[in-house]
């Protein structure tokens, strides 16, 4: 399943955690996975699971669950909610995340306010409601484990907030670093030609929904393509003029597409995924004058020129002269560009096209925990079937020198996590 947030009224820890719930059927006479899955983890937090609260509310025009927690006073500084993560009875895949998400929020604070003393006390803290939000999140989309998330650009509001730290403008500068590299809707909606600016919208994304969305959303657009399976509303805090201030989440499932049984059958492959020959060439060239060092640029160069593959191969040229053969695999589109690239990096006269047809395996991305470190690792599945696990080799190296283990015992360590996790995927 694919989960697909529109966050098209930006996003926030209580939005998210009430659109979750409302997709999995709660609402405020039966809570359900209020009182069955969340009130037990706040619990084994150390969190008085009796702060929380679901309310059936309208946004503009559209019925949503909001999620409220009472007020009460939080953590001094994130270092002090990750080590009480970690010494509480909370599950620890959960308070990995947790904590990572909480470090990724303390950098974005270091980074706008400084570091020190004043800096480490933040006011996203300073009530509880910040970290309930976090575990909450976290703990609902542990249960649901979809496939992928699928975000649309958030929008971020207009305005100006009042913070511990003053006024300031929206978004916060926090909301900005959290967010960095990551596509956004903007602020203030659009002025028709001959109109007149809209009253401010305020917070539509806040601290705690930006480092749940950059942690969790592995791509952005629209909704995906398949089965819409179920859809939650999760109510922002407030009525906000001339949009419905909630946060939709889709359940999509991608197996279910039209059946395309009656199209003509296309000829057998072994494998997830191909092309055929006219859609990629292999650039061959013959090199016997070129010295290691360009030789290796050369490939790097053609690499960030857009190559999907580049190699070499030993041979034997013209009167017994030791050379290499470079390969470089192209989509077809890019053989007059890269073949341009051949001749600009090395000292050959002729490029030889193959025409070739390309087959690969299904190929995804997840993350497995040694201890409590990451490490994240490349799957391939054949037929469905878990075939290769190659995990990232700076991941094993960080974590065998943070462990004091050597690096194949942790290269190991992490293949077999994997193919325990995902063996039945």
């Amino acid at each position: 399943m694919i989960l697909y947030l529109d966050c098209a009224s930006g996003i926030s820890g209580d939005m998210l955690v009430g659109a979750l719930l409302s997709l999995a059927g709660a609402r405020e006479a039966d809570p359900g996975p209020l009182d069955d899955v969340l009130r037990p983890a706040l619990a084994a937090a150390g969190i008085d699971p009796r702060l929380v609260q679901l309310e059936d509310v309208r946004r503009g025009a559209v019925a949503a669950l909001a999620f409220r927690v009472a007020d009460q006073p939080g953590f001094a500084t994130f270092d002090e909610l990750i080590v009480s993560l970690y010494a509480s009875d909370l599950e620890h895949p959960v308070a990995d995340v947790v904590a990572s998400i909480a470090e990724r929020m303390a950098a974005a604070e270091a980074e706008v306010h400084g570091r020190g003393e004043e800096a480490e006390h933040l006011h996203e803290l300073s009530d509880v409601d910040t970290a309930v939000d976090l575990i909450c999140a976290v703990t609902l989309l542990a249960k649901l484990a979809p496939e992928r998330i699928v975000a649309s650009p958030p929008a971020l509001g207009d305005g100006e907030i009042e913070t511990a730290h003053g006024l300031l403008s929206v978004p916060a500068p926090a909301v900005l670093s959290l967010l960095s590299g990551l596509p956004t809707a903007g602020g203030a909606p659009a002025v028709p030609a001959g109109g007149t600016p809209s009253a401010p919208q305020g917070e539509l994304t806040t601290p705690t929904g930006a480092a749940l969305l950059a942690h969790y959303a592995g791509e952005f657009g629209g909704v995906p393509a398949g089965r819409v399976e179920r859809v939650g509303y999760g109510a922002g805090r407030r009525e906000v003029p001339g949009r419905a201030n909630v946060l939709r989440a889709v359940l999509v499932d991608p197996a279910a597409l039209p059946d395309e049984s009656a199209a003509p059958a296309a000829a057998a492959t072994p494998v997830a995924g191909s092309h055929g020959p006219a859609d990629h060439v292999v650039l061959e060239a013959n090199i016997d004058d070129l010295t290691p060092e360009l030789l290796a640029h050369a490939a790097n160069a053609l690499r960030e020129a857009g190559a999907l593959d580049v190699w070499m191969s030993q041979a034997l040229m013209k009167k017994g002269r030791p050379g290499v053969v470079l390969h470089v695999l192209a989509a077809t589109a890019d053989r007059a560009r890269l073949t341009e690239a051949v001749f600009s990096e090395t000292t050959t006269f002729g490029v030889r096209v193959v025409p070739c047809e390309r087959a690969y395996a299904e190929e995804r991305r997840e993350s497995v925990k040694i201890g409590k470190l990451t490490v994240h690792v490349r799957l391939s599945f054949i037929g469905g079937r878990l075939a290769t696990v190659s995990p990232e080799y700076e991941d094993v190296r960080r974590v065998a020198t943070a462990v004091g283990r050597p690096a194949r015992v942790v290269y190991e360590a992490a293949q077999s996590a994997a193919r325990s996790r995902f063996s039945g995927s």
